[in-house]
Order: structure tokens, then C-alpha cells, then sequence
């Protein structure tokens, strides 16, 4: 990253500073991530009886907003050059772009020989995403070397930018989304009910409630209606549920409360579903 901003500098490519802000955003989201990590793992509070682990949402929507505006820097500027000329010195601009690819193959050739969980995957994602900038700007590089065209600059640099912003897209959209307590994507609601009714000695399933607390971490509430003869033995029907909601769902932390096969609530209570 140090080198591309140097030599961007020097050789006055934006398509080499484009991927010098690139390799930042994915350095910062990585010491985002790890420092937001740290403290996901400190216990829960009398008042924050969750614990810590929305600070790694909190983490990636900073890591998003800031790949939003060095995207809209990157195309600014890209559009400047369209519209005023700059020579870019193309010697200089392959020679850091090559560095930068060889670096990158390295990362990639390390970070392959581990294990990929959700963390290192994640890595690996961010560096293969550097590779492929990497390569394009080697390519700009050696079309402005051999024609002159310099308006290929700020092409790549635009592709580089269009790359950020898709990244930062998803990773917003997938945070709005936990924020906003919306049901986990891998998990269809409907389907779900079905899958705790079939569970012999449950008749219906309502005020369900399925959201995230982080990634990873899923939750349920929810009202079982059953039988009268299932209420003798709740805690073998309470087991039977949960397992259903972690082997299926992935859902680790679930609130229940069963009601006898004709319970009437007292008092109007607002429900969401």
C-alpha cells in the first residue's frame, strides 16, 4: 500500500493510488474487524445483557461508510482527468504495479495453506480482490506504455472504484438489514414454523421473532401452542424445539413460551405477527 501511494505519486497514476486506497480500506477493515473482535468477547453487562457483539456491526458500518467516500474520491477525480489531460509516467506505474501483485500472490499463497473460517475467508476475499486490481493496473499500464492513451488511467481507476463500492453495497445492505432485526437470510420464517409444528405435540406457532445480534449469533422468541398431554413433560418438548432451531437454523439463543391448547390471554397486547 505504501509503495502504490508512492509510486502513484510519482508516476501521477490514479489507477495505482485508486488500488493504494483499496489495499487501505481492506487494512482498516481487517483492524476494524480484529480490534471489534477483541471486544465482542468481553462478558455481558448488568446493562448490556447481550454482551459486546454488536460493536462488530458497529465496525463494519464505520469500514462501509468510509469505502463509500473513497469511492465517490476515487470517481471524482477520475472524471477530472477525463476532462483535464494528465500524462501518467507508465514505466514507473508497472514497476509498483507488479511489486504490489507479487505482494498480493504472497498473501494469497499464505493465507491458503490455513483453515478458512469466517475471519480468514474474509481476508482471503480482500486480497484476491486486491490481485484483481493489481492485474488491471498492470494492464492499464502496459496499454498506456505502448499506445499513449492515458485516458486509460482513470478507466481503471473508475473499475477500481466500482469494485469498492459494490463491496461496501453488500456489506451495508447486510448490516441495515441485522440492524434493522431482519430474519437471517439462510433462514426461510415460513418454513421454520412448519419445522416446530411438525414436532409431534405442537399444534401452532405464533408471535414468532427471528433476528441477529451479530453475524453469526441468531435468535428466536416465539409462542407454542400444544397439547394438553405435552404439557406434562415441557422439558422434553423444550429440548426437541431447541434442537430443531440449532441443527437447522443455526440458532443458539431461543426464548419459548408453550400454551396449552386453548389458553385465552388476558388484557389486548400489541402483536407484531
Amino acid at each position: 500500500m505504501t509503495l502504490e501511494t508512492i509510486g502513484g505519486l510519482i508516476s501521477n497514476s490514479l489507477a495505482l493510488l485508486s488500488d493504494a486506497w483499496h489495499m487501505l480500506s481492506d487494512l482498516t477493515a481487517l483492524l476494524l474487524c480484529f480490534m471489534a473482535g477483541k471486544i465482542a468477547l468481553k462478558p455481558p453487562t448488568k446493562d448490556k445483557t447481550y454482551g459486546y457483539y454488536r460493536v462488530e456491526v458497529l465496525s463494519a458500518l464505520t469500514n462501509g461508510v468510509m469505502l463509500a467516500f473513497i469511492s465517490i474520491f476515487i470517481s471524482y477525480e477520475a472524471f477530472n482527468r477525463f476532462i483535464h489531460k494528465v500524462e501518467v509516467k507508465s514505466l514507473e506505474m508497472l514497476i509498483i504495479a507488479v511489486i504490489g501483485l507479487i505482494a498480493n500472490l504472497l498473501s494469497i499463497s499464505f493465507l491458503s495453506k490455513h483453515s478458512l473460517n469466517l475471519n480468514i475467508k474474509a481476508a482471503f476475499l480482500h486480497v484476491l480482490g486486491d490481485t484483481v486490481s493489481s492485474i488491471g493496473v498492470i494492464i492499464g499500464a502496459l496499454i498506456i506504455f505502448f499506445t499513449g492513451w492515458y485516458f486509460i488511467d482513470p478507466i481503471i481507476g473508475l473499475m477500481i472504484s466500482a469494485i469498492i463500492i459494490y463491496g461496501a453495497g453488500k456489506m451495508l445492505y447486510t448490516i441495515l438489514h441485522i440492524l434493522l432485526e431482519g430474519v437471517p437470510k439462510h433462514i426461510d420464517i415460513n418454513e421454520l414454523k412448519e419445522s416446530i409444528k411438525n414436532i409431534d405435540g405442537i399444534i401452532d406457532v405464533h408471535d414468532i421473532h427471528v433476528w441477529s445480534i451479530t453475524s453469526y449469533i441468531h435468535c428466536l422468541s416465539a409462542h407454542l401452542t400444544v397439547k394438553p398431554w405435552a404439557i406434562k413433560d415441557l422439558n422434553a418438548m423444550l429440548n426437541k424445539v431447541k434442537q430443531v432451531l440449532e441443527s437447522k437454523y443455526g440458532i443458539t439463543h431461543s426464548t419459548l413460551q408453550f400454551e396449552e391448547e386453548g389458553y385465552k390471554e388476558i388484557g389486548e397486547i400489541h402483536n407484531f405477527q
